[in-house]
């Protein structure tokens, strides 16, 4: 089937239309991009739990480590329906992990301006990146609610000039292909 150039840019910039309608939602409904982004994530779990307890059972004779797996299983199962049935604190969870990780490496880039000098400029750039993920990263941790809708909103933001790009992108690449 030939495809002419409106064809070939509206299949290529699907997904850019897709990561803008997402970064809309984000934008308009933080809330509801947060609950969507914990659904999708307990979903994967609750797959990979069904993946490694259907095989644990399934070859128990000829896997030696079976139990762990089926343990694994299980635990994603159960940790899957939790987090369906509570999206919020799984949100709160994730960034409270999120902000843990940011004050993390800004203490690690305050260690390393006073570590070692480098020069001036590198080393005032170690201190401000490490004291203003250090920063962040407290924010989030003890605001994750606040934090998340803040992250959401950046997310769309991002999703939004992404799906952009990706659109002009198909569109060039539309344009320059050969019928």
């Amino acid at each position: 089937m030939k495809l002419n150039r409106i064809g070939r840019w509206g299949m290529s910039s699907l997904g850019g239309i897709l990561v803008m309608l997402f970064g809309f939602i984000a934008l308009i409904i933080p809330n509801l991009a947060i609950k969507a982004l914990a659904v999708y994530f307990a979903l994967a779990i609750l797959i990979g739990g069904i993946v490694l307890t259907t095989f644990a059972i399934q070859y128990r004779k000829l896997t030696p480590n079976w139990k762990s797996r089926l343990f694994e299983g299980i635990v994603s199962l159960i940790l899957g329906v939790v987090i369906i049935l509570n999206p919020e604190s799984a949100a709160a969870f994730l960034m409270i992990i999120i902000g843990a990780w940011a004050a993390f490496i800004g203490l690690v880039f305050i260690g390393t301006f006073f570590a070692r000098k480098v020069s001036q400029m590198i080393d005032v750039l170690n201190l401000t990146t490490g004291a203003i993920s250090l920063v962040l990263g407290a924010i989030i941790i003890f605001n994750p609610f606040g934090s998340s809708r803040f992250l959401v909103i950046l997310i769309g933001i991002y999703a939004i000039i992404y799906g952009i790009l990706t659109m002009v992108f198909s569109s060039k690449i539309a344009n320059h292909t050969k019928e």
